[in-house]
C-alpha cells in the first residue's frame, strides 16, 4: 500500500501560521512570489531578438510569405497558434506547419523545407523547436529562405545558420530568465514586432489577450513556475477564465471546467492533456483549428471530438501500462538501476507516458520502446529521476542510435531492431554505475503535519497567496499522522481510483487516492492511518467541499506514528 519508504518533512513541530510556515520551511520570498508586471523583463535583452523583429517586421510590410513552423505537443501548437493570431491581426501573407509525429517526428527537417518553399515561403519562423536544427536550416539557406529561430531548448553545439535565434538559453544570451517555455518566447518576439503595427492602449489590450495562450502553453510544457513565469501564468489564467476564444470556451466546457476559477492544475490535468492528445494520436493540426477557428459551432464540433480522442489516449494508456509494467521482473529490479521495456504494438503517441508511469511507479529511469513504424526500427521515450541524466546516458549509447535527443530529464530516439539488445545492455550499463543505489529509494517531501483546524476552506484560501503552484513552487503537501478510516471504496468508471473518509482531531474529509483502487482492498472501516495529501476543492462531485488528495498513506498498525526523522 505505502508509496514512499521516507517522508521528508521540511518543518517539524507546532505553526502559527501554515502560509508563514510553508514560506520559512522553503525559503521563499513573499515579495518574489507576488512580483507583477514590472519584473518582466523587455524582449530587447533576448540575444537576436531585435534583428529577428526587424526581418518579421520587413516581411510582413513588404507582402512577403511568412511561415510558422511548429511542434505537435501543447507548447509547440498554441506558439503557432499566437503568432498567428498576430500575422492575421495585422494582415500579414502567412501560413504554418506542425510536424506529425508518426511520420516526420519532432522538428524541422529538410523535406519541411523542401515543402515549405514549394509553398512559395520566403521567411520561416520555427517556435518551440529548431535550436538543433542546422541541416534543415542550411537546406533553407540554400534555397534562399530566411528562417528565425524561436525556441527555448538547450543548445547542444553550434547554432544553426539561421537569419536569427532567439533562445534564452542559448550559450551567449545574457537574458535574465531561462525558464520562459517556448510560447513565452514567441511572445517575446510579438511584443516586440507589436510596436511597429499597434499602438498605444489597444496594443496593451491585445498583448494581454494573448496572455491565455501563453499560460496554456508555459504550463502544460511544465516551463518552472518562477521569474516572470508567474506573472505571465497569474495573468493568463484570468484571460482564460473569461476567454474570447470560442475554441478555448468550448475545450473548458468538454474537460467541465466551464467559468470557474483556474488554477494550474485545470490547465495540466484537464486542457493541457486534451491538445495533446490530438498530437499524440492524430494530428496536432486539430488542436491548432480549435485555438484559431472564430466560429462557435465549429469550436464545439472540435472540442467534442479532442475529448473522444483523450479518451481513447487514457485507454491507450492505461493498457499499455499494465502491459509494460507485467514486463518487469523483479529481479530485474533488483539487478537494474534503469529499465527497458518493448511493446512491439504500443502506440507512438503514449510511449513517454508509459516510460513516466513506470518510472514514477518503480522510483528509476525507464525507456519504453514500440515497433508501430513497421520498418524495422524501434522508437524510444525515456523519462528519468533528478539522480540521473538519461539525455547523457543515451548520449553514451549514441552508436546504437539512428537518431537521439534529450535533457536531464527525459530523452527519445530510434533505432535499429537488431540493435536493441546492445542498447539496452549499454545503457543499463551506463545507470548502473552512475546511480547510487540510495537515489532509488522512493521519497516524498512533506511541508509539515497539519493541525486539523486548517484541513478546510481557510487554508485554501490562505494558500492563493503562493499561487500559482507548478515546477518550483509545488502544491504543498500535508500529512496527518493519526487518521481513523470511516469509509472506504472504489469509484471511477473502471474501479481504478480510491475514496477513503478519514477522521482526525475530531474533523472529517473525504480523500481520494487517483489510479490507487487496490489500496482500498488492504483497507477496513475503523483502521488508524497516516496519510500524505494536497488539499482541494472537490467541484466535480462534492460541492466545492474541501477533499484531500492521497500522495501516500500507510496503516499504523504496522509502522510508526511519529513521522520518520529527516
Amino acid at each position: 500500500m505505502r508509496l514512499f519508504s521516507t517522508w521528508d518533512f521540511l518543518h517539524r513541530g507546532s505553526y502559527e501560521s501554515v502560509v508563514e510556515a510553508l514560506i520559512t520551511a522553503r525559503s521563499l520570498d513573499l515579495g518574489e512570489l507576488s512580483a507583477g508586471a514590472d519584473s518582466l523583463h523587455q524582449p530587447r535583452l533576448l540575444t537576436d531578438l531585435e534583428r529577428a523583429a526587424g526581418r518579421l517586421e520587413q516581411a510582413i510590410r513588404d507582402g512577403e510569405h511568412v511561415l510558422i513552423f511548429g511542434d505537435y505537443d501543447v507548447d509547440g501548437v498554441v506558439s503557432t497558434a499566437l503568432v498567428l493570431d498576430f500575422l492575421h491581426q495585422v494582415d500579414a501573407r502567412c501560413s504554418c506547419m506542425l510536424p506529425d509525429r508518426h511520420t516526420d517526428g519532432y522538428g524541422i527537417k529538410p523535406p519541411a523545407i523542401a515543402r515549405a518553399a514549394e509553398r512559395g515561403a520566403q521567411l520561416i519562423v520555427t517556435v518551440d523547436n529548431g535550436i538543433s536544427a542546422s541541416a534543415a536550416i542550411a537546406s533553407a539557406v540554400d534555397a534562399g529562405i530566411d528562417v528565425i529561430v524561436v525556441d527555448h531548448h538547450q543548445q547542444h553545439g553550434e547554432l544553426p545558420p539561421a537569419h536569427s535565434v532567439i533562445n534564452p538559453n542559448r550559450t551567449d544570451c545574457g537574458y535574465p530568465f531561462k525558464g520562459l517555455a517556448g510560447v513565452g518566447v514567441a511572445f517575446k518576439l510579438v511584443q516586440a514586432v507589436s510596436e511597429a503595427f499597434i499602438s498605444g492602449p489597444e496594443r496593451r489590450t491585445y498583448l494581454n489577450g494573448l496572455l491565455d495562450l501563453v499560460a496554456l502553453g508555459t504550463v502544460a510544457d511544465v516551463a518552472p513556475v518562477l521569474g516572470e513565469n508567474r506573472v505571465l501564468i497569474r495573468r493568463g489564467l484570468e484571460i482564460l477564465r473569461r476567454t474570447q476564444r470560442p475554441g478555448l470556451r468550448q475545450l473548458k466546457a468538454v474537460a467541465g471546467c466551464g467559468d470557474q476559477p483556474l488554477d494550474t492544475m485545470a490547465i495540466g490535468f484537464h486542457l493541457g492533456p486534451r491538445i495533446n492528445a490530438a498530437g499524440r494520436l492524430t494530428s496536432p493540426h486539430l488542436a491548432l483549428d480549435l485555438l484559431s477557428t472564430g466560429d462557435e459551432e465549429a469550436a464545439a464540433r472540435i472540442a467534442a471530438e479532442l475529448d473522444e480522442i483523450n479518451g481513447r489516449r487514457r485507454q491507450l494508456q492505461n493498457e499499455g501500462t499494465k502491459e509494460a509494467a507485467a514486463l518487469v521482473q523483479p529481479d530485474e529490479l533488483a539487478r537494474d538501476r534503469l529499465l527497458v521495456v518493448l511493446g512491439e504494438s504500443w502506440h507512438l503517441g503514449i510511449i513517454g507516458l508509459l516510460a513516466s508511469n513506470l518510472s514514477t511507479r518503480f522510483h528509476r529511469p525507464v525507456v519504453a520502446c514500440t515497433g508501430t513504424r513497421d520498418d524495422g526500427s524501434y522508437t524510444g521515450s525515456a523519462r528519468s529521476i533528478p539522480a540521473y541524466d538519461i539525455g547523457a546516458g543515451v548520449d553514451h549509447c549514441a552508436r546504437h542510435l539512428t537518431t537521439y535527443g534529450g535533457h536531464p530529464g527525459a530523452a527519445g530516439m530510434t533505432l535499429p531492431a537488431e540493435s536493441f539488445e546492445a542498447f539496452r545492455a549499454d545503457l543499463i550499463a551506463h545507470a548502473n554505475a552512475h546511480i547510487d543505489p540510495d537515489a532509488l529509494e522512493p521519497r516524498l517531501t512533506v511541508d509539515l503535519e497539519l493541525q486539523p483546524r486548517d484541513m478546510g476552506a481557510g487554508t485554501l484560501d490562505q494558500l492563493r497567496q503562493l499561487e500559482p503552484f507548478g515546477r518550483g513552487n509545488e502544491l504543498p503537501v500535508f500529512a496527518s499522522m493519526d487518521c481513523e478510516v470511516t469509509s472506504c471504496r472504489r469509484i471511477g468508471r473502471d474501479q481504478r481510483h480510491g475514496k477513503i473518509g478519514l477522521a482526525t482531531g475530531g474533523v472529517r474529509r473525504q480523500a481520494v487516492w487517483w489510479n490507487n483502487g487496490d489500496a482500498i482492498d488492504e483497507l477496513s472501516r475503523g483502521q488508524r492511518v497516516a496519510a500524505a495529501y494536497t488539499l482541494e476543492r472537490d467541484n466535480f462531485t462534492g460541492n466545492g467541499a474541501v477533499q484531500l488528495v492521497l500522495k501516500d498513506l500507510y496503516p499504523l498498525d504496522r509502522e510508526m506514528r511519529t513521522p520518520p526523522a529527516l
